[in-house]
């Protein structure tokens, strides 16, 4: 890409945002904050995969991997028609028990 594309969130007072990134025809969303007219993104030190959790040696940055161009617009517009209707309101969605305290009015489970 020739120029960074970076959207700051309007609710940040501390210029945080996300970045729009290019890397060997390999696009990726990559949380970033803006500081004096220069971006900077945030990196982390990922778990190992062993199931110790500890983290590697090496830090990464703080990235979600949207594949090539077309995937990338692809999954973008994926999640844009959900955001904007292919899910139903958040009071339509089915209760699952969870935060139901009606149900522990009758007995004493113990």
């Amino acid at each position: 890409m020739d120029n960074e594309t970076f959207y700051k969130y309007p609710s940040s007072p501390y210029d945080d945002g996300i970045l729009l990134n290019e890397y060997g025809n390999e696009f990726s969303l990559v949380a970033a904050k803006r500081k004096d007219g220069k971006t900077y993104m945030e990196w982390v030190f990922p778990q190992k995969r062993d199931g110790s959790k500890k983290p590697i040696d090496k830090s990464v940055p703080w990235k979600i991997k949207l594949g090539s161009k077309a995937e990338a617009i692809a999954v973008l517009k994926f999640f844009l028609d959900k955001l904007e209707g292919g899910t139903p309101p958040s009071d339509e969605i089915p209760v699952d028990g969870w935060g139901d305290e009606s149900q522990y009015d009758d007995e004493i489970p113990f």
